[in-house]
């Protein structure tokens, strides 16, 4: 961005509605206010504003200075670090989330800038500055808007990964997010440092971990945590995919969250008699995390548990039993980096069911039946994630489109918008029908039946109660002492 273009957007400032708050509160209480960090770097970015701002005060009551901020603008104040005295204003502007960090200063601003985590975030101007000045002065002593300017991520001292491990994670989320080159310098550094991560809280990784998965291109990103020795930081068990006993696990996952994000962005190219309706199904949120987040950890995810299964039969690789093994195991690691529960067994029933799909694509002629048990099995609309991931999962395999398997997700989807949701077929037996059926107590037996039952009717082999009451028959026969 040029000089010039950086000095208009920094003038804009005075119409937006937060800042102007924040400007009539430190006039009335005599507070020296500064603007540091995210906000800044977008600007000298040329980038769209992010809803966090940050602020550097001196002088006064930091906590009456903030609730009475958090009364402008409609907010609530809350204590953000009780060391620091920081406290964070969340408030909400024409249907958007923004929050307003608030620091004291240490030293001095230029101290206190000297302790960011990178020159492009080492930026500040004084409040009173944009305002009142025609050419408002930036300061900054390490170069951040050259770097901007250049697209580099680079430290603003030895010691930032230090004084905060999580920095290393960030700068890989920050060059994935904006497009900038890590200088060698820096990288050397994460590489040096990548070892302290596992000082950072669970909470701060599983955030910087989301934020890449929302972005595009978040292979590069992974690509990088890799490289700079990270990954196993983050998500333990996944560090040593790239050659698993001559089988390129890494590859494969990276080539399937590659496609998985090239068919969220064609959703109405592949399938546009329901690109709308999955448009909307990507876009609805487990907490905080978008379904195409979890879609995109799932892609990457779901062959976690080949490392533990593989096997050799003829010179030839089997995976026998990788899905659910994987689905186990990645429940467990992302508990582990506190994930909350609903979203964690999402994407491990994605991963424990991502071969469903494939199996009923071997069927000649799926039933209604076997098409309404792939979305009971897999949780209803977890099932459109689940087919979308197959499409991907194949897309990687095969290196080119599988024809085929998206015509199958295509009638999965008709399937699921037009039957399963408005009259899904009925299940063939219920428990209380198997026991009353068969003359078999409540007990273990009757959900082992039940679940003999939904097997064959996923491979084919059961279309109606006929055919399900001679399986089940058999099934018993088989069980009784000769």
């Amino acid at each position: 961005m040029s000089a010039f273009s950086f000095l208009k957007a920094l003038l804009a400032l005075r119409e937006d509605p937060l800042v102007k708050v924040v400007r009539a509160v430190s006039e009335e209480s005599a507070t020296a206010v500064w603007l540091v960090g995210g906000v800044l770097r977008n600007l000298a970015l040329g980038r769209p504003l992010a809803p966090d701002y940050d602020f550097v005060t001196a002088g006064g009551d930091i906590l009456g200075f903030c609730e009475s901020i958090a009364a402008g603008t409609g907010g609530s104040a809350f204590l953000l670090d009780r060391e620091t005295l920081s406290y964070r204003i969340v408030t909400n502007v024409e249907g958007k989330t923004f929050s307003l960090d608030f620091s004291p200063v240490k030293e001095s601003i230029l101290n206190d800038l000297s302790l960011r985590d990178f020159t492009v975030n080492s930026l500040a101007v004084d409040l009173k500055d944009i305002f009142e000045s025609a050419r408002p002065g930036v300061m900054d002593p390490s170069g951040g808007v050259k770097d901007a300017e250049a697209r580099l991520l680079r430290v603003v001292s030895k010691e930032a990964f230090d004084a905060d491990p999580l920095r290393a994670l960030r700068a890989v989320r920050l060059s994935q997010q904006y497009g900038l080159r890590i200088t060698p310098e820096t990288f050397a550094l994460m590489k040096e440092k990548a070892g302290l991560l596992e000082r950072s809280s669970a909470e701060r990784i599983r955030d910087e971990l989301i934020a890449v998965f929302s972005c595009r291109g978040s292979s590069g990103a992974l690509r990088l945590l890799y490289s700079a020795g990270m990954i196993g930081s983050v998500l333990p068990g996944a560090e040593g995919w790239a050659d698993v006993d001559g089988y390129g696990l890494l590859e494969h996952s990276l080539k399937t969250l590659d496609a998985a994000e090239s068919l969220l962005e064609e959703l109405t190219g592949k399938f546009p008699a329901y690109g709308s309706r999955l448009t909307e199904h990507f876009a609805r949120k487990i907490g905080v995390i978008e379904m195409k987040t979890v879609f995109k950890l799932a892609a990457f995810l779901h062959d976690f548990g080949k490392p533990l299964s593989m096997t050799r039969e003829g010179g030839r690789m089997r995976f026998i039993g990788h899905d659910s093994a994987g689905g186990a195991l990645v429940k467990e690691a992302l508990l582990r980096l506190k994930f909350s529960r609903k979203a964690a067994g999402e994407v491990a029933g994605l991963v424990k069911n991502h071969h469903r799909v494939f199996d009923l694509a071997n069927l000649h002629e799926p039933s209604p039946r076997a098409k309404a048990h792939l979305f009971r099995a897999s949780g209803g609309a977890s099932g459109v994630t689940l087919l979308c991931l197959a499409a991907a999962d194949a897309r990687a395999t095969r290196g080119a489109q599988d024809s085929g398997l998206l015509r199958l997700v295509d009638d999965m989807l008709g399937f699921y918008y037009t039957v399963y949701l408005k009259k899904r077929p009925a299940l063939i037996f219920t428990g209380g029908e198997v026991m009353k059926r068969f003359g078999i107590p409540e007990g273990p037996l009757v959900g082992e039946i039940l679940k003999k039952i939904s097997d064959g009717v996923e491979k084919g082999e059961i279309k109606n109660k006929k055919e399900a009451v001679v399986f089940v028959e058999g099934f018993l026969c088989g069980r009784k002492p000769r």
